[in-house]
């Protein structure tokens, strides 16, 4: 194959001369050439590679593997299974139903069984993976439905129990390119298929089953007749994987949190390559790895080097951008264009003694930020059912009516932005004008109201002016 050849074929040849199993590790530095991936990196970078090509396989020893020649050669004599998992509401127990289908006609249903991690969940798991033995596993958006009953087995048995297989997302996609798939329910309607909407565990994997055979016969119709060809089809790989990007796949971005906070991306060598702020850190990080041709130069460079990254949940936008300008300073990162903030020679005016009340990364808390002038801001968290408020206190009358000395204050760079996001946010900030407030006593109490009245959902976005 040449130039062309991909990292799927060259893991497919080295699997051939090694029949008794690779660990991912191996395959990751020996075939793909990366010298830095290990562990759960390691794992996400082959499975990248493979990309739920039912050709490979990983055994419950961890090793990779070929599967036997003529395993399910033709979409006539291979079996499929699909399976449903639903997840009670109110506690850790799940419904799991399966159903293994061919397409010359023969069907076994594996009845829905409640699960729950003792030993009774243990044998229906143990029977339901020799139920799926051999068989080639689909379902619509196969990898993360995948991964939830495989966590689940690791959990009470020991082990997965499904590896790759047809992703009914891809293959529905590949027939009805114009339609929003948003769930298997899009797809059934598009094809004409009529489900139950309350269906359970045992109905949603029949429902999976027979979208599957009605596309498995539209193959047929175009002359994919293998699964070797049907892989091919449904996953081209006419250019070489970025394998790094890959590390930080669906999975991964979706258990970022939706929160505000910063993100850190470092290379290979664990340099900081850039800094980030965000609103929603699972949105904004994920812009960066969605598969556009449009991306801009900069970000392209981004991806050509992060090797890994961290994120920091904070409380607020406000506290994003502060957390951000602090660690661009300090890191210096290389992407980071703008590293110094100047001077706005912004006027506070009357407001320049003030307590500014933001959400916490702390759900019980609020955070704090006093303004107090000629000493920049200091920032003090809080309790809102008022547990610590004694101590809170004190440190409020220090700052306002004592002027307590030595007090450490941020200064530089983070009062600018504070002072410019003030100004901006000037008819939407909850804040307590502590220069007009009233004596000690009545401007403590107001404050300590505020902060018992702040709620988790939006209270950010309304106007508290005193």
């Amino acid at each position: 194959m040449g130039e062309m050849e991909t990292g799927r074929d060259r893991i497919y040849a080295f699997l051939e001369d090694h029949e008794t199993g690779v660990r991912a590790e191996t395959l990751a530095l020996e075939v793909l050439g990366l010298k830095g991936a290990r562990g759960v990196i390691a794992q996400k970078v082959v499975q990248a590679a493979v990309d739920d090509d039912p050709r490979f396989a990983q055994g419950h020893d961890g090793l990779w593997r070929l599967k036997p020649p003529g395993q399910g050669t033709t979409l006539q004599e291979a079996s499929f299974v699909c399976t449903g998992l639903i997840a009670s509401v109110d506690s850790d127990v799940f419904a799991l139903g399966g159903r293994k289908v061919q397409m010359r006609g023969s069907e076994v249903l594996f009845p829905s069984v409640e699960i729950v991690p003792d030993d009774k969940g243990k044998e229906a798991l143990l029977s339901f993976a020799a139920f799926a033995k051999d068989a080639v596993s689909a379902g619509f958006r196969l990898p993360g439905r995948q991964k939830g009953l495989n966590r689940l087995c690791r959990i009470v048995i020991g082990h997965s129990v499904l590896d790759g297989g047809i992703c009914l997302f891809r293959l529905g996609r590949r027939y009805y390119p114009d339609a929003p798939l948003r769930s298997i329910e899009d797809l059934a309607s598009v094809m004409g298929l009529t489900f139950v909407a309350d269906r359970g565990a045992e109905g949603e994997a029949g429902l999976q089953a027979e979208i599957l055979l009605h596309l498995l016969a539209r193959c047929e119709s175009e002359g994919l007749n293998t699964l070797e060809a049907l892989v091919a089809a449904l996953y081209p790989d006419p250019v070489p994987v970025r394998f790094e990007a890959y590390a930080f796949d669906a999975d991964y971005l979706s258990e970022l949190p939706e929160l505000p906070g910063v993100y850190i991306m470092r290379d290979r060598e664990g340099q900081v390559i850039y800094v980030g702020k965000a609103v929603n850190l699972r949105k904004r990080v994920g812009s960066y790895f969605a598969r556009r041709s449009d991306r801009p130069e900069k970000t392209k460079r981004i991806l050509d080097r992060i090797w890994s990254m961290e994120v920091e949940v904070v409380g607020s936008e406000f506290e994003a951008l502060i957390q951000e300008a602090k660690l661009i300073v300090l890191c210096r990162p290389e992407f980071n264009t703008q590293v110094e903030v100047h001077d706005r020679e912004v006027d506070l005016g009357p407001l320049a003694n003030a307590v500014l009340i933001l959400p916490s990364s702390e759900l019980e808390c609020v955070e704090l930020f006093c303004i107090v002038d000629g000493m920049s801001f200091i920032q003090l968290r809080a309790h809102r059912d008022l547990c610590d408020w004694d101590e809170v206190a004190n440190r409020l009358r220090g700052l306002y009516f004592e002027r307590v000395e030595g007090a450490t204050f941020d200064t530089g760079d983070a009062f600018e932005i504070l002072k410019s996001w003030m100004v901006s946010q000037r008819d939407s900030m909850n804040l307590v004008d502590m220069g007009s407030a009233g004596p000690p006593g009545e401007a403590l109490r107001i404050v300590s109201e505020y902060i018992q009245q702040c709620e988790n959902e939006q209270w950010e976005k309304v106007a508290w002016r005193v």
